[in-house]
C-alpha cells in the first residue's frame, strides 16, 4: 500500500510540475514582453519577502504531519481530531501575525530596492503579495491530513486544474491589460476558490473533521508536540534564511533589473527542482509509516536507495542545466538575459547540495530528530547573512550564491546524516560520506566530459541536450549496474510499468 501511494503521489506531481512548466514558461514570457523585467524583479522580491515572514508558521505543519503518521496507521480519530483542532487554532493565529508583520514592513520597502523609483504603486502591489499569502494559513491547514495519509496525489489533481485555468486568465488579463494590479488580484480570488474546494474535499474523505472541533490533546501529547515545534522552529528559521534572503540582497546591493534576469533561471531551475522535489515529498508519507513499521535493516535500506535516486537525479539534472540553460535563455529571450558561467556555476553548486540533501531531510523530518542539533539551524541562518553580505560587495551576485552554499555545507552537510546513522541506523557515518564522495566525483567527470566534447566539436541545443542525457546515464548505469540500491529501484520501476506481469503473461501463452 505504501508504494502504490507513494507512486500515485508522484504521477500526479509529477503530470503537475508538467502543466506547471508549460504554463508557468507562457505566462513568464508574455509577463516579460508585456511589463518588463523590472517588474519580474519585482514578483521575485516580493515572493522573498513574504517567505520571510512565514518564520511565523514556526514550523507548524511539518510538526503537525509528523504527529499524525501514529494516529493515521492506527485509525485514532480523538487524537487526530485533536492535532487538527490545534492545527487550526494555530494557522489562524500564524496569519494574523504575519499580516501585522508584513504591515510593520510597508514604510520600509521602498528602502529594500537599489532602484526601486522604477516602479509604479508599490505599496498596493505589496499589500496585494501580502493578502494572497495571509489568506491561504485560514484554508491550508486542513490539507495536513491528506499529506499524512499518503494521498497527496489528491491535492495535486485539484491543483493541475486550477493551474491550467489560473494561467490562462492571467495571459488573458496581461494581454488585454497590462495591468499588474489587476493580475495579482485575480491570484488572491484564484487562490481562495481553490483552497475552499480543496477544504470540501477535505471533508468528503474525512467527515469526522466537519463541523465544530473541541477536542484537545492530552497533557503528555501536547508537552512532546511543542517540544518537536521549538526545534522545528529553529529548522524554519534557517531554511528561510538561507532560500528566502537571496533575492533582498540582490535587491540592495546588485538592482532589481539583476532580481529580474535571476528569477528566470529561478524560474526553470526551481521548476525542475520542484518537479523532482515532488518524487520524494511524495516518499515522505511512506517513509513515515515504514519507520514506526519497519525494522532497522529495512530503514537503512531504504535510506541507501533514496539517497542514490537523489544522486542520480539531481547529478543528471545539474548537467542538464549547466550545458543547456545559457542557450536556452538567449533562445526564450535574448543574450541580454544571460548570465556568464561563473554565476551560472555558483547557482548549480547552490541547486546540488540541497538537492544532495534531500534523502537525510526526508528521515530527519519522518524519524522526529527534530531535537538533535536544535541550534545548528541558527548557526546556518548567520553564516549564509554574514558571508552573503561580504561576499556580495567583492564579487557581486556570485557572492551571494556561495554564501549559501557554505552555510549549508557548515552545518545540514554533515549533521543530518550523522545523527540519522546514529540514532536510527546505528551505523558509523563515513560510509555516507563515503557514498557521497563517489556521486559527486562521478557528477563532476560527466560535466567535464560534456564539455570537452562541446569544445571539440558542433554543438547545438540538440546535440547538447543528446550528450548531456546519454553520457552521464551511461556513466551512472556502468558504474552501479550490479548494486543492489541500483537492482531494487529497477524491480520497483518495472513492477510499477506492469514490464514484470507482461513478460510472465508472454510465458504462459507462448507455453499454450
Amino acid at each position: 500500500m505504501r508504494t502504490i501511494n507513494s507512486f500515485k503521489n508522484i504521477l500526479f506531481g509529477l503530470s503537475g510540475q508538467f502543466i506547471s512548466v508549460f504554463m508557468g514558461f507562457a505566462v513568464r514570457t508574455v509577463f516579460i514582453y508585456s511589463l518588463g523585467i523590472e517588474y519580474m524583479g519585482i514578483d521575485g522580491l516580493f515572493s522573498s519577502i513574504l517567505i520571510m515572514l512565514s518564520l511565523a508558521n514556526l514550523g507548524f505543519d511539518t510538526a503537525i504531519i509528523y504527529s499524525l503518521y501514529k494516529p493515521l496507521a492506527e485509525n485514532d480519530i480523538q487524537k487526530i481530531k485533536a492535532l487538527m483542532n490545534l492545527y487550526q487554532k494555530a494557522y489562524r493565529i500564524i496569519g494574523l501575525i504575519i499580516f501585522l508583520l508584513g504591515m510593520i514592513l510597508f514604510p520600509f520597502i521602498p528602502f529594500l530596492i537599489k532602484d526601486g523609483k522604477i516602479i509604479n504603486h508599490l505599496n498596493i502591489i505589496y499589500f496585494l503579495f501580502l493578502v494572497n499569502s495571509v489568506l491561504s494559513y485560514y484554508f491550508v491547514y486542513k490539507q495536513a491530513i491528506i499529506i499524512a495519509d499518503q494521498k497527496t496525489y489528491i491535492i495535486s489533481k485539484i491543483h493541475n486544474y486550477f493551474i491550467v485555468f489560473s494561467n490562462i486568465i492571467q495571459i488573458l488579463i496581461l494581454l488585454m491589460t497590462k495591468n499588474y494590479i489587476l493580475l495579482l488580484s485575480f491570484q488572491v480570488l484564484i487562490r481562495i476558490i481553490e483552497n475552499v474546494y480543496i477544504v470540501g474535499k477535505v471533508h468528503k474523505l474525512y467527515p469526522f473533521l466537519k463541523g465544530k472541533n473541541n477536542v484537545q490533546l492530552n497533557k503528555n501529547d501536547k508537552k512532546e508536540f511543542f517540544k518537536n515545534l521549538y526545534s522545528l522552529f529553529l529548522y524554519k528559521v534557517s531554511g528561510v534564511v538561507i532560500n528566502g534572503t537571496d533575492n533582498i540582497i540582490i535587491a540592495r546591493y546588485v538592482g532589481i533589473i539583476q532580481v529580474g534576469m535571476y528569477s528566470n533561471y529561478l524560474l526553470i531551475i526551481s521548476t525542475l527542482s520542484t518537479f523532482i522535489s515532488h518524487v520524494f515529498y511524495s516518499l515522505n508519507s511512506s517513509v513515515g509509516n515504514l519507520v514506526v513499521t519497519e525494522e532497522k535493516e529495512k530503514k537503512y535500506f531504504i535510506f541507501r536507495v533514496i539517497h542514490f535516486a537523489n544522486f542520480w537525479v539531481y547529478g543528471l539534472t545539474t548537467l542538464l542545466i549547466w550545458n543547456l540553460i545559457n542557450p536556452f535563455i538567449i533562445i526564450w529571450l535574448g543574450k541580454e538575459f544571460v548570465f556568464n558561467k561563473l554565476i551560472l556555476f555558483s547557482i548549480l553548486l547552490n541547486f546540488l547540495t540541497a538537492g544532495m540533501q534531500s534523502a537525510s531531510t526526508t528521515y530527519r523530518q519522518t524519524t522526529g530528530l527534530f531535537n538533535k542539533g536544535k541550534y545548528r539551524p541558527i548557526i546556518a541562518a548567520v553564516i549564509n547573512i554574514v558571508l552573503s553580505l561580504i561576499l556580495v560587495r567583492i564579487i557581486g551576485i556570485t557572492g551571494v550564491f556561495i554564501g549559501t552554499v557554505v552555510s549549508r555545507l557548515c552545518t545540514y552537510f554533515w549533521y543530518d546524516p550523522f545523527i540519522i546513522y546514529k540514532y536510527i541506523f546505528g551505523k558509523p557515518v563515513k560510509r555516507y560520506f563515503l557514498r557521497y564522495a563517489i556521486y559527486f566525483t562521478l557528477i563532476v567527470l560527466s560535466i567535464f566530459i560534456t564539455e570537452t566534447i562541446f569544445l571539440f566539436s558542433f554543438s547545438n541545443l540538440i546535440f547538447r541536450t543528446f550528450s548531456s542525457l546519454i553520457i552521464p546515464n551511461a556513466l551512472f548505469y556502468i558504474v552501479f549496474r550490479k548494486t543492489k540500491e541500483f537492482i531494487y529501484l529497477k524491480s520497483v520501476v518495472n513492477n510499477v510499468l506492469g514490464i514484470g506481469k507482461r513478460k510472465i503473461l508472454k510465458k504462459k501463452s507462448t507455453s499454450l
